[in-house]
């Protein structure tokens, strides 16, 4: 079997667009004529362990690749950046994975942030999310903050992009969508709770003028109305979803949204009107992305070598999301596919 060589993170250089702290927002200035880049990576499931030798190798080649294609101006990670399963990585110390992500992304020296998702912290691994999200926000180029107390969830927090003139162009909002109904991931995924949700809609309307704010939402787990858009568009509903790129991977179209019955958080962005996109991973063969009610919903690329079986042998849905914003607060999202079959 041939063996797989590490490629090494280095600084990449990109537009050199840094973050400043204003009024207790992270806040970029975006260039006049410029887009600013994110690239939204999701699902990396870094094991560490000596089960996950070649898969976090695989990962790590992946994350460094699609990198250094980009450049992006700023990373999210939007969850399950870990996967502390003793069974599939040989480890549940979710915090020595933690720091690996967190030493792969500092060695690019560009902003980056993230989202937990479900198995981030599961109930047997070492760290509970508090400790990862302090250990993360310690990090000089980490953006994610934790100091959103009164609300469910861990790493809510808000990055604003400013046009060239200071004026608000997107409020980029990030969502803990939370774990699962009870301990384990029998009971059923989690979502986002109402109290999140009133704290999205206040922070939009404190940061709006005479018109709502833009903005949009970077999260784990998709929304139900990811599956209703995709039924819809497979029964020939052009009308009401719009098909922009991708498809659902899962087996029989499976989509894994919430079962729990607290809050509507797509209905309640749309009431807003502000949410203009939503970004999520969590079904790691999907990357389908359409417009449904007025906002982008958008399974990010996946980069997981190792939580689904035989996953290596699968290369079409692995790579990252780029997105694009313009200074008319408009966005492009394309995706930058890691096209390699690995063999076994």
């Amino acid at each position: 079997m041939t063996r797989i060589k590490k490629i090494t993170a280095n600084k990449v250089t990109n537009n050199g667009i840094k973050p400043k702290v204003i009024d207790g927002y992270t806040v970029f200035t975006k260039e006049k004529g410029k887009d600013f880049v994110i690239l939204q990576l999701t699902d990396l499931h870094f094991g560490r362990g000596f089960l996950s030798r070649k898969s976090d190798i695989l990962a790590h080649n992946a994350v460094v690749t699609i990198v250094n294609r980009v450049k992006p101006d700023l990373i999210i990670l939007t969850g399950d950046n870990v996967y502390p399963i003793s069974i599939f990585s040989g480890t549940s110390n979710n915090m020595r994975q933690s720091k690996y992500v967190g030493e792969l992304m500092e060695s690019f020296q560009i902003p980056w942030t993230l989202t937990f998702g479900n198995h981030d912290c599961e109930p047997f691994s070492k760290a509970d999310k508090n400790k990862l999200a302090s250990y993360y926000s310690s990090l000089e180029h980490c953006l994610l903050k934790n100091d959103v107390k009164d609300i469910s969830g861990t790493g809510n927090h808000i990055i604003k992009l400013n046009n060239a003139d200071s004026t608000l162009n997107t409020a980029l909002v990030m969502l803990d969508s939370n774990m699962y109904v009870g301990k384990t991931f029998f009971s059923g995924f989690d979502n986002i709770h109402d109290d999140q949700i009133e704290w999205y809609k206040k922070s939009i309307k404190e940061m709006s003028g005479e018109k709502i704010a833009s903005s949009l939402a970077f999260f784990h787990m998709p929304p139900q109305e990811m599956r209703d858009a995709w039924e819809i568009l497979k029964l020939g509903g052009t009308d009401k979803v719009t098909y922009h790129l991708g498809g659902i991977g899962e087996i029989n179209d499976h989509v894994g949204y919430s079962r729990k019955k607290q809050g509507n958080f797509f209905e309640e962005m749309v009431k807003l009107k502000s949410c203009k996109g939503m970004f999520f991973g969590h079904d790691h063969l999907s990357n389908l992305s359409v417009t449904y009610k007025g906002i982008r919903l958008t399974y990010g690329m996946s980069i997981d070598f190792l939580a689904y079986r035989k996953i290596r042998k699968k290369y079409t849905q692995r790579g990252g999301t780029i997105i694009n914003i313009k200074d008319d607060k408009s966005f492009k999202v394309s995706l930058s596919p890691l096209t390699v079959i690995v063999e076994e």
